[in-house]
């Protein structure tokens, strides 16, 4: 139970037991007014809605049963052009198998050349380096050369002299 609040004497309060009973007996009588009627009118309103059956239906079930076969054959057709797809994407499998059966060495061969196009690329750089040592070494010989003609020339000029001069 809710407990109360003090009141003055004498008064009523809204918490009281008799109030509340005859408080919702009111309200549901007055809810009861408005709401039963319109409750009441949409009913007969919902009654007098209903459709009246139509007198010749023939034109629209034969209609509808054209449709329907209409609907019918275009199934068929579809499962047909399914049986076809299927073959075709049968086919399609197969022939990527066959590409994939030829793809597979040429992968494999793809791999080898660029191994053996490495290896190649290496002997270049390697005969590049030899060449320029080799390059190198030429340009020494031909300066120690050079040197060994000049001091020879300067060496029979002075055997000349020394023999001139006897």
């Amino acid at each position: 139970m809710i407990p109360r609040r003090p009141t003055k004497r004498g008064a009523r309060s809204a918490g009281h037991p008799t109030l509340r009973r005859h408080g919702l007996a009111a309200v549901a009588f007055a809810l009861g007014l408005v709401v039963l009627p319109g409750l009441a009118s949409a009913q007969a309103r919902h009654a007098t809605r209903a459709p009246a059956p139509a007198a010749n239906l023939e034109p629209q079930v034969a209609a509808l049963a054209a449709e329907i076969r209409g609907a019918r054959e275009d199934l068929a057709a579809i499962r047909v052009e399914m049986g076809g797809l299927t073959s075709r994407l049968d086919e399609g499998n197969a022939t990527g198998g066959a590409v994939k059966g030829i793809a597979e060495p040429m992968r494999e061969e793809v791999r080898g050349l660029y191994v053996e196009t490495s290896n190649v690329r290496s002997e270049i750089a390697r005969l590049a380096e030899t060449y320029a040592a080799n390059t190198e070494a030429l340009a020494k010989g031909r300066y120690v050369l050079t040197l060994l003609l000049v001091a020879t020339v300067a060496l029979q000029l002075i055997i000349l002299a020394v023999l001139m001069r006897r």
